[in-house]
């Protein structure tokens, strides 16, 4: 709009034109279902094209040409546009590496040459090895993709043969596993494993591993070119650092030249001397003086632009697959298996997290996993140039590394104490964080009952607010004391013991004229590298630790959802007449207990009567609870089976209408009433007009306004019903909540569902409304089975028998059939005739 505005105005800001840069972008596939480019994940097949040819054209081999590079990352972008596998893009990526790898081949043998014709035999065997090279890594690659696959060597009679040899097939295994927890040691190999496995809970395996396999190219390529870039930036701007020292060094040896020059001449000709080593020492930093614009505009700027933008892209891949996993856990998967996982989640009485910090540990999961192997990338290019240092130098790494990994060592012991307080606490940090959260929304929306409770309810929530913030605090004040301790521990560690170390080495290479004075700055980076790749689980210490405890967190949540998926529902049929027939049933939930011999329900209107607690609302809970319902609801644990007996279901259209009623925050009434997904589903203007009106004719037929407001309700149902409000239910009465959840979920309909539970809807409506209600019911639902529970007009005789005449409930031109439960017994008996 910025943009927009500024443009109509014939020019654009200079604001404008920087947010320009950055425009509005998504993370969601569904919203980008018509784009080309997307297909695993938003833009992924332009992030891909992006990677590979900025990668390529990045890293040069000497002396290639621009027009070369340029020819291969055409073709390599052109590959990955067309989704070709990673394998076969890996493949072509190292095979346009070759003329590099041929001459560097052909240089180093043909040394050895004395006639032309021994030359042209080395060419060609040199030609055929790298081909051959070629093939084999590209097999290798295939093999790796596609384990199962036709042609995989794991599918070849060789990989067969040798692993149906006991010996060799028990040795590999044994040296992978050997091999593995070697690596353990010092790489975080476990704590990742732990990781993949904890989100395969969660995510689909084919998925997850598609998407993965996609952001790992695109970092791959983009961190690799970054890297290789920095190098180039480090020597220039290394090259600069040591001209500025030159200069100092340079403006002495000239002054002192002069000054011996200047004690033979007399007076006059000394000060015309020292006005002339005055230019000269300005003369001295002319030239850098001159080379300061080049380093900023061909150096510099150029680097900072790139490491933006590609940097800026292999950030937005991974937020794409980050929140893919986190809308996937928050979600998708919350929602999944008819709610039963979201009233866990909801209801569990060991957890206080809500579902956004069960998604904010996967997302620290994702991110400890993603950073580690990121920085790694980015290094590489750097790590690359010390093995032929090392191997010139091998005493020097021998001298060297044993002082850096026991500084390490000791430094991780520390940490690592820390660090296992610090997450111990922060996990009661969290809980206490969830029940504060719980508790004050729990009470900001009871605060007018708080307010009418009495004795001291006002003081008595102050002192419970008091005691979680303060107990809260004292943990975050001790845990961020341990934190800045062990931050700063270890940065003295890094930069006064283990940076000393590192400047050792390069005195050494510098001595023995291994480096020159340029590479100094990226060989300390390059060696610190390596240092923080063969101790990077000590490194990580913290990450790790957090990592873990997120990894438990979401443990404890699929140990939720796994628990909430075995369905406690009662074994219902369906029959194919139309009644509802209960025949043994006996259950119990706290002190109510509740059993039938047989009852049969035609298709009429039955008020279910009864004292309180003596198990009405269970009941409707077992018929909302039958397996063959359309919907089924999970009985609650309280709620015990004790003989299931037989219940025949007339059909699987079951509908309860509740005591509490849900109306959703910020959405218009319009929206939930209709289930409408305000970014798909959307209705045409016209549909949408008589769907307003078709919503607005139930909602008067019911008096959903009173008298004394009939002419505002005119002029503003339509806008109240297509609002989107804060709160709109909560401004309503008991009563015209009510009216709304008949009419969305029956008076709506096409038909009255075949069977329909009330549950003291009628409670909160006056008079009027009810007799309203009790008609249109009546009338609408004719043809179906509606149980009431109805606590009014119950004519009870203390010590006459159940089926008296007077012990009975008023028909009110409504009720059919009497359902009563007494004794614990459930039983059909009649309804007083109106008089």
């Amino acid at each position: 709009s910025t943009v927009a505005s500024a443009t109509g105005r014939g020019s654009m800001s200079f604001d404008a034109i920087i947010l320009s840069l950055f425009p509005p972008l998504t993370t969601h596939l569904k919203h980008l279902q018509h784009d080309p480019s997307s297909h695993l994940l938003p833009h992924d097949g332009l992030l891909a094209v992006g990677a590979i040819t900025y990668s390529r054209y990045t890293v040069r081999c000497a002396e290639e040409s621009k027009l070369s590079r340029l020819c291969w990352s055409g073709l390599l972008g052109f590959l990955a546009f067309h989704r070709c596998d990673y394998w076969l893009l890996f493949s072509a990526h190292l095979f346009s590496f070759g003329a590099f790898f041929y001459n560097a081949a052909c240089r180093y043998y043909l040394k050895r040459s004395n006639n032309s014709v021994e030359a042209l035999n080395l060419q060609a065997t040199v030609l055929s090895a790298l081909l051959s090279g070629f093939v084999v890594v590209g097999h290798l690659f295939y093999s790796l993709s596609y384990p199962d696959g036709k042609y995989s060597f794991f599918r070849s009679h060789l990989y067969g043969l040798c692993a149906g040899i006991p010996l060799l097939s028990t040795l590999w295994q044994r040296l992978g596993a050997k091999m593995v927890e070697a690596c353990g040691y010092l790489l975080p190999v476990q704590e990742f494993l732990r990781a993949r496995d904890i989100l395969l809970e969660f995510v689909n395996p084919a998925e997850f591993y598609q998407k993965a396999q996609h952001l790992l190219f695109v970092t791959f390529h983009i961190q690799v070119g970054i890297g290789f870039l920095g190098i180039s930036f480090l020597r220039a701007e290394q090259v600069r650092k040591n001209a500025l020292v030159k200069i100092g060094e340079e403006v002495k040896k000239r002054v002192d030249d002069t000054g011996v020059a200047a004690g033979k001449a007399t007076g006059t000709a000394a000060r015309g001397s020292t006005d002339e080593k005055q230019r000269e020492a300005d003369d001295a930093s002319a030239t850098f003086r001159r080379s300061a614009a080049p380093f900023i505009f061909f150096a510099a700027l150029p680097y900072m632009m790139q490491l933006i933008f590609y940097g800026g892209m292999n950030q937005y891949a991974f937020h794409c697959f980050r929140d893919d996993i986190h809308r996937t856990i928050r979600l998708h998967d919350l929602f999944v298996h008819d709610g039963n996982r979201f009233v866990a989640t909801a209801t569990h009485r060991q957890s206080n997290l809500t579902p956004n910090e069960y998604a904010a540990n996967a997302e620290t999961i994702v991110k400890t996993v993603y950073e580690t192997v990121n920085r790694n990338i980015f290094s590489l290019p750097k790590l690359m140039l010390l093995p032929g240092i090392v191997a010139k130098q091998p005493m020097l790494v021998l001298k060297i590394t044993p002082l850096i990994l026991l500084s390490d060592w000791i430094k991780s012991q520390i940490v690592a104490a820390i660090t296992t307080e610090v997450e111990r606490v922060n996990q009661e940090v969290k809980n206490l964080k969830g029940m504060r959260t719980k508790v004050e929304q729990y009470d900001l929306k009871n605060a007018e009952l708080i307010q009418r409770s009495g004795r001291d309810s006002i003081l008595f929530t102050q002192r419970k607010w008091s005691s979680l913030t303060e107990d809260l605090q004292d943990k975050k004040a001790r845990t961020s004391l341990m934190e800045r301790s062990k931050m700063y521990f270890a940065w003295l560690q890094r930069n006064f013991i283990m940076i000393a170390l590192v400047d050792i080495a390069l005195a050494k290479l510098l001595a023995v004229e291994k480096i020159v004075a340029a590479d100094l700055f990226v060989y300390a980076r390059a060696i610190e590298d390596l240092i923080n790749f063969v101790l990077m689980r000590s490194r990580q210490e913290s990450e790790l630790a957090s990592m873990e405890s997120s990894i438990r967190i979401l443990r404890d949540l699929k140990d939720i959802w796994d628990k909430s998926e075995e369905r406690n529902l009662l074994e219902c049929t369906i029959s194919n007449s139309d009644a509802l027939t209960i025949d043994s049933l006996a259950f119990t939930r706290g002190s109510a207990s509740v059993k039938t011999a047989h009852i049969s329900l035609l298709p009429g209107i039955y008020a279910v009567t009864g004292a309180n607690g003596s198990g009405k609302s269970t009941l409707f809970r077992l018929l909302m609870g039958c397996t063959s319902n359309s919907q089924s609801v999970d009985l609650d644990s309280s709620v015990v089976i004790t003989s299931p007996g037989l219940v025949q279901m007339p059909s699987s259209d079951v509908v309860e209408i509740s005591q509490n009623f849900y109306f959703p925050l910020f959405s218009a009434p319009f929206d939930w009433i209709f289930n409408i997904d305000i970014f798909e589903d959307v209705p045409e203007a016209s549909k949408k007009e008589r769907m307003v009106l078709q919503l607005e004719k139930e909602l008067r037929s019911l008096k959903f306004y009173p008298e004394t407001q009939v002419a505002l309700s005119e002029s503003t149902l339509t806008e109240d019903l297509t609002s989107v409000e804060d709160d709109w239910f909560s401004v309503l009465s008991g009563g015209q909540k009510s009216k709304v959840e008949l009419v969305r979920k029956v008076f709506l309909a096409d038909q009255c569902p075949r069977v329909l539970l009330i549950d003291e809807a009628f409670a909160p409506l006056d008079p009027e409304s009810k007799s309203l209600v009790m008609q249109k019911l009546k009338y609408f639902c004719r043809k179906s089975i509606v149980l009431v529970i109805y606590h009014a007009d119950v004519k009870v005789v203390e010590g006459e028998r159940a089926n008296d005449d007077n012990n009975c409930v008023e028909s009110s031109n409504f009720f059919d059939n009497n359902v009563h439960v007494e004794d614990g017994t459930l039983f059909l008996r009649p309804v007083c005739l109106d008089k």
